[in-house]
Parts: structure tokens; sequence; C-alpha cells
């Protein structure tokens, strides 16, 4: 099943091979499900492309996906907390969380992220999971549009959803995580102005490879701070 969906693109192609003449907008005529588990849904879509051609596509869906769309628009939610105390105003952390994901073999680096239960907003699913995965509280600041993840791939998209975190209120002194039981998550603090050398440093002496939003943040930051 896996194997199958990691091959989505090359199963792409076309069953209509007359082209109508013109540029129009693609759009989707349908979906057939192929095989499903509990999480995941393999899925063949045909879909009209702009010249007119109808084409299938194979890709990934959660199973959850309808519920959690209906209340968030989105499957998920990724974390940015920015941890501050008024000791040390100028300086920033984030938190990282360190994991096993069985379809990479290997550990990885990531923000704090989690499905959206049924019927919650992205904002409160951001805070529960914040709780959950690193102990901490905090209050939202922004939340964004959705964004996609792989989409070659799957049609899976979360919303980003910034956390500002006050390390001197007392529900934060001594922050104790609450993962579900098929999760064991090493939680990093991490100064946001050397998050590219640490994402490096990590990987280099635990082997835990970055997700690429996290790492594209770090390399934005790092130019960032390159121009000022």
């Amino acid at each position: 099943f896996i194997m199958s969906a990691l091959n989505s693109a090359s199963s792409a192609g076309s069953i209509s091979s007359s082209p109508v003449t013109g540029v129009q907008k693609s759009e989707i005529l349908g979906r057939t499900e192929v095989a499903s588990t509990r999480w995941l849904s393999l899925q063949t879509i045909r879909y009209r492309d702009q010249f007119g051609r109808e084409r299938l596509w194979d890709v990934c869906t959660r199973t959850t996906r309808d519920a959690s769309i209906s209340s968030s628009g989105v499957d998920a939610v990724v974390i940015l907390a920015l941890l501050r105390s008024a000791s040390k105003p100028q300086d920033v952390d984030t938190l990282l969380v360190q994991q096993f994901r069985p379809p990479v073999g290997r550990e990885t680096l990531e923000l704090p992220a989690g499905l959206v239960d049924e019927g919650e907003s992205p904002e409160t699913a951001a805070l529960r999971e914040l709780k959950e995965e690193t102990g901490y509280t905090g209050t939202v600041t922004s939340c964004s549009g959705a964004i996609c993840m792989s989409p070659g791939l799957t049609d899976e998209s979360v919303k980003l959803v910034v956390v500002e975190v006050d390390v001197d209120a007392p529900e934060n002194l001594n922050p104790i995580q609450a993962p579900d039981d098929t999760e064991s998550i090493i939680l990093r603090h991490v100064p946001v102005k050397i998050l590219t050398s640490e994402l490096s440093r990590l990987e280099a002496e635990t082997g835990a490879m970055p997700i690429e939003g996290l790492y594209l943040f770090a390399i934005g930051l790092q130019m960032g701070l390159a121009i000022q």
C-alpha cells in the first residue's frame, strides 16, 4: 500500500489523448478508492488538465480528513512556539520535537504538530498539541491559511499557528509532556538565531533528519539576519 502511494507520480497518465484547443482551468472529475487502512486511503483521482485531457493521479489521503476539514479547513496544525523571558527579552527560543518516523526509518526534527480533532478550531488544536508534546502553554498570536505538504503525493494540508510562550508564567516553570502512547518525543529548546547550525549539529550527533518546512524556516531566518 505504502509503496503504491510513493509511486503515485509514476502512475499519473492520460485517459483521453485528444486535447481541447486552448488553455482552460484544470478540474477534478472524481475519485476512486483503491485501498485503505484505519488512518490512510489510497485513491485514484480522475481530472481534466488545462488542455482538456482527462488524466489519472494516485493520491494518499487521511481517513480523518472529512471531520477535520469541516471544522478547521485542514488536516492538522504545525506550531511555532516562541519562548521569551522577561529577564532576557532579546533572546527568543523555539521548541523542536525529535521522534522516530517509520516511513523514513529514522528520527526526525520537527516543529510540534498534530491532527485537528472533529469540531476543533486550528487555534484550539495547536494549544492542545503544544501542551501534550512539550508541556508548555501559551497564547496564539497568528494562524496561517491552508498550506499544502507534499502535493504530488498527498492532499494533506496544515495551518501554521504561532504561539507566544511566557517561560516565567507559573504554569510553564515545570512543563510536563503528555504524549500519546504511540509517541516517544525528545524535546529540544533551540535559540532561533542559531536554528540552522543547531539543526546541522543535531543531525550530525543524533542522525535526526530535519523536516522540510523546519529547514526552510531556518534558512529564511539565517538569510534575514544576514541582510539586516
